[in-house]
């Protein structure tokens, strides 16, 4: 019944258990007993074997984790492995001889060889489904799940691994005829005490066995992440082949590894998802040619395959981005050319050719984010309309001395946000609603089509319901008062929610200077 690559052996054994306990069940003679009873002492046997293989394998990943440190976290896990299912085994252990304690004992209780009853049936079936209600055979089936669930944690990349540890410790109904019975009932119900220590000393081998999978898995992970390599070459890598006077130029020169024996399979697409095809591959590294058919900033970026000891490697080819913009040409939607007060305006602020680092950027508000990224706060610019953004480039000469060049101004208009709209259930106009869906709605706003995504929250609102005077309300829910008086409207009446008040969640700058009333009328 043990799971995973079993020996013939072990196959044999089991075979006998499920035919031995089969019998059992039909009150066979205790000659049938004593045989399960070897059946037993072989499990035992098995699982000494697979024991002493495994305490192989812990001295092997301790020797790794001392020669290595990439071993370490793998040998780390492999003592959480080592103690679950220490817990495991011991806790079976235990409850093996409470069962034959409960049943009468040993017969001769210094060797404790042989259980006195390994016929008896109601003691045993009590303790562990009947008197105990069936906490003991409950908690059993409980810390069976917690080991198969912490194991496949551990080893749960591992398919057949994972497959293997959910098969041997399936803790399901099982069908029984034309009924369905719990695990507990169909694993202890109606077997002698025999048939039952040996289910558990089953159990037992199952541990262990899926341990050594498990380890044999972390021995293999410790070496997953190499990569084998038998060539390098040299390689010189320039952010940009174009400059000007005065500027830099720069280049990452260093050895690439790559595998002579193999072209790796490089796998490139677009931003769009179309296939971006290879030139060709040689040495390792593959050549593109990309056309630039189009204007605009284009992205691709794809996975790199490659056969290792352990399998295939896949590596992810970071996106990358580059620009396709026409000669000498810039077109600026100027009516557009607003900044907003309240918010993080952001720019993106560059000079053909030039590095970004060399790009002075001055105006009022105005900060630098990185380089080419700027934001501009003008919340506290007072009595103007209007600010001007100017760019200048340094340029060093040959002796080292440094000297600004302006490269240009834009003026850009400053606006106010614009009014945000009070909305309940998400709309704002043609709302018709029950009495009860406008008594328990809340009061949201936003600023509707805004390019920046603002969040706010209604502080207050005024409430009119009709036949009753207006009322003033903090927060943005109904109170109980004006629910009853909602309730009590005709249909075709209306409630107005008006002069809301609202603020930005986290933005004290942002200014609501006004929200859009909400009528609703009640059907």
């Amino acid at each position: 019944m043990a799971g995973g690559k079993l020996s013939p052996r072990q196959k044999m054994i089991n075979m006998m258990y499920l035919v031995l306990t089969a019998m059992l069940a039909l009150n066979v003679s205790k000659d049938i007993l004593k045989a399960l009873t070897k059946l037993e002492n072989s499990l035992s046997d098995t699982i000494e074997t697979v024991n002493n293989k495994n305490a192989d394998a812990y001295d092997a990943l301790e020797r790794a984790a001392a020669e290595k440190a990439s071993a370490k976290p793998w040998n780390e896990k492999a003592k959480e492995v080592k103690q679950l299912s220490a817990d495991m085994f011991n806790y079976i252990a235990e409850l093996k001889d409470t069962l034959i304690g409960v049943s009468g004992g040993w017969e001769d209780p210094e060797t404790k060889t042989t259980p006195k009853a390994l016929d008896a049936k109601s003691k045993p079936l009590n303790y562990l489904v009947t008197e105990q209600g069936p906490q003991k055979a409950t908690e059993l089936k409980s810390k069976i799940e917690e080991f198969r669930s912490r194991m496949i944690a551990i080893a749960g990349e591992d398919a057949t691994i994972k497959s293997n540890i959910e098969s041997v410790f399936n803790t399901d109904k099982q069908q029984e005829g034309d009924k369905e019975v719990t695990w507990e009932l169909a694993t202890f119900g109606e077997y002698p005490l025999g048939a039952m220590l040996t289910f558990l000393t089953d159990y037992q081998a199952r541990v262990r066995n899926s341990e050594s999978e498990v380890l044999s898995y972390l021995i293999k992970k410790i070496d997953a992440g190499t990569v084998k390599f038998n060539a390098v070459s040299a390689q010189v890598i320039a952010p940009s082949s174009y400059i000007t006077q005065g500027d830099e130029y720069e280049a990452e020169v260093f050895l690439a590894a790559y595998d002579d024996t193999q072209d790796p399979q490089v796998e490139l697409v677009d931003e769009n998802g179309n296939t971006i095809p290879v030139d060709r591959i040689e040495n390792g590294r593959a050549y593109v040619k990309i056309p630039a058919n189009g204007v605009g900033q284009r992205t691709w970026g794809g996975k790199i395959k490659i056969q290792q000891t352990d399998g295939e490697k896949v590596y992810d080819v970071p996106q990358t981005t580059y620009t396709v913009a026409p000669q000498s040409v810039v077109i600026s939607p100027s009516k557009m050319n607003v900044l907003y007060r309240g918010v993080d305006n952001p720019l993106e602020i560059g000079v053909p050719g030039v590095e970004p680092s060399k790009v002075r950027v001055n105006g009022p508000g105005v900060r630098q984010v990185k380089p080419g990224e700027y934001s501009a706060d003008v919340t506290n610019i007072k009595g103007s309309k209007e600010i001007t953004i100017s760019v200048s480039v340094v340029e060093t000469a040959a002796d080292g001395t440094e000297t600004t060049r302006p490269a240009g101004t834009k003026t850009f208009r400053i606006k106010g946000l614009p009014p945000a709209v009070g909305n309940i259930y998400g709309r704002s106009e043609n709302l018709l609603l029950s009495k009860s869906a406008v008594a328990n709605s809340t009061v949201n706003a936003t600023f509707e089509d805004f390019v920046f995504d603002l969040d706010l929250v209604v502080t207050q609102f005024e409430l009119a319901i009709p036949g009753s005077p207006p009322e003033r309300v903090n927060g943005n829910k109904i109170p109980s008062s004006a629910k009853i008086k909602i309730e009590k409207l005709k249909p075709g009446q209306t409630v107005t929610f008006r002069n809301i008040k609202a603020k930005a969640v986290g933005n004290p700058r942002v200014k609501v200077e006004r929200v859009a009333s909400i009528s609703v009328d009640v059907n």
